[in-house]
């Protein structure tokens, strides 16, 4: 990430192709198909991972009162 934020400070567009191209060589994704992603969107962390990003402030999450949080 370093090297990426040295280089993006010299030239931006060279960063971004270098990264790009980084990105599409790589092969982490060959091994998730569909089912597993659809697998894990059926699940109650993701269900609550969604309320965490979606909603603007604890408050307006639907059943917020069902969860504890640190003060």
């Amino acid at each position: 990430m370093r090297t990426f934020i040295e280089q993006y400070l010299q030239n931006p567009s060279d960063a971004i192709a270098l990264a790009q191209g980084r990105v599409n060589s790589t092969d982490w994704m060959d091994c998730i198909d569909d089912e597993m992603i659809y697998s894990q969107l059926a699940t109650p962390e993701f269900r609550l991972y969604e309320e965490i990003i979606f909603c603007n402030a604890a408050e307006d999450a639907p059943r917020a009162n069902n969860y504890s949080h640190a003060a």
